[in-house]
């Protein structure tokens, strides 16, 4: 079933989420076959080129400006790959999705989303995420740097910019309408950061699960369904969560123009993206509903206003004169 996301016709509403299942060649071939409606590349992350450089630059101590040449080299060599992934992408004739993670609000961004764009990607995904550790600084001051970063990016590329937010915002609605009047054309929400655990034995930060579970979705979908009806220009994906057909559809319902899916391909295999493509098709046949247009955002706030959506309804699944 077809679907416009960033501007770009997608053949299935279902893209691959920027990971390890679209680092490869081979793994997008794969992604591809399976009838992914487009991909997101591997992030770049700019903090990659930084510990590199780190690393390489206290070996050299005494050679004057080795440091500032090392970052440079390695950052040219780093960017290249990830061009010539976007190239080897392309080749599927599905629509690419470059993906840039930057460290600050600083010009990294620009310099990646240029190279990106001239190398063909057709849209680019931001992956923001600004860890607030300053007391002193509040939300606003913070957003507005997430506002910063895309206007620089919209305005120095002619494709599609969207961003990938992190679930712990003041205002979703507000920041999305405010990066939309910045130029971004789509949403992604959420970003499903590393959320590191503590070994209680050893006393120490491990690794945390990196894959979510199906029931993230449900905070997913009261914030997609409100953001669509309050900023319906703006096109968004649903990142997190979406493990099966059933949660594709409730997402599309919510007015999402797209799932990305990663944990679904590392539990059940690349199958998965034919299975949830298949499913919502299904469902929509069955339904009578022939297009996507015809059941997108049919349960997004603006078109229902449901009371579900206003937190003090949970008093509702207690029982009367409970306290």
């Amino acid at each position: 079933m077809k679907t416009h996301y960033l501007g770009l016709e997608l053949a299935s509403p279902v893209v691959v989420a920027s990971s390890p299942y679209t680092a490869t060649r081979e793994n997008i071939e794969k992604c591809a076959a399976q009838g992914a409606g487009a991909m997101v590349l591997k992030s770049i992350f700019e903090e990659q080129v930084l510990r590199r450089t780190a690393a390489y630059d206290y070996r050299s101590q005494g050679m004057g400006d080795s440091g500032e040449y090392l970052e440079s080299y390695l950052g040219d060599e780093y960017k290249l790959e990830f061009l010539r992934l976007i190239g080897d992408a392309r080749k599927t004739g599905l629509p690419v999705i470059a993906s840039i993670n930057c460290v600050s609000a600083g010009e990294g961004w620009i310099d990646y989303a240029a190279a990106m764009a001239d190398a063909g990607a057709s849209a680019l995904e931001l992956n923001i995420f600004l860890q607030p550790a300053d007391p002193k600084r509040p939300a606003q001051q913070i957003e507005s740097d997430y506002t910063a970063i895309v206007r620089q990016v919209a305005g120095a590329v002619r494709i599609p910019v969207s961003v990938k937010l992190p679930m712990r915002l003041t205002n979703v609605l507000a920041l999305a309408d405010a990066l939309h009047g910045c130029g971004a054309r789509g949403a992604v929400l959420f970003n499903r950061y590393f959320e590191p655990d503590i070994d209680i034995e050893r006393l120490e930060f491990v690794a945390g699960d990196p894959f979510s579970e199906p029931s993230e979705l449900r905070n997913v979908l009261r914030s997609t369904a409100l953001c669509t009806s309050a900023v319906p220009e703006l096109d968004v994906a649903v990142s997190t969560g979406v493990h099966d057909g059933e949660a594709a559809v409730k997402a599309l319902l919510c007015g999402a123009r797209a799932v990305q899916v990663c944990t679904a391909i590392h539990r059940s295999g690349y199958e998965a993206i034919a299975e949830i493509g298949r499913f919502v098709d299904e469902w929509a046949a069955r339904h009578g509903f022939a297009a996507l247009e015809e059941f997108y955002g049919k349960l997004n706030y603006g078109e229902i206003g449901d009371a579900l959506f206003q937190r003090v309804q949970y008093m509702k699944h207690y029982p009367a004169g409970a306290e």
